[in-house]
């Protein structure tokens, strides 16, 4: 019966800190998509206030693939690639 027991609360141990992992891996107290504040006491975030802005994402001209512009190659024509292999192909 004892060993019931054990492996019971032992359980139950395992499944509230999955949970707790599970809460403490969002961002719980990122409320700025619905307008509250970003931290409990009401000060700005940290973390909000140095995240880097959005990116521009570009599409290469040989394959689709989509990706952001600062890491694009362009050729003459001012066509965007993702690698300059890619650029080559497309050129040949």
């Amino acid at each position: 019966m004892k060993l019931i027991i054990l492996i019971v609360v032992v359980l139950a141990v395992i499944v509230w800190l999955q949970r707790l992992k599970k809460n403490l891996g969002g961002n719980r107290f990122d409320r700025s998509a619905s307008g509250g504040s970003a931290s409990p006491n009401g000060a700005e975030s940290t973390a909000a206030s140095n995240s880097s802005p959005v990116e521009a994402m570009v599409a290469c001209a040989h394959c689709g693939m989509h990706f952001p512009a600062s890491e694009a190659l362009t050729d003459a024509s001012g066509t965007v690639f993702c690698s300059a292999e890619h650029r080559r192909l497309h050129s040949s």
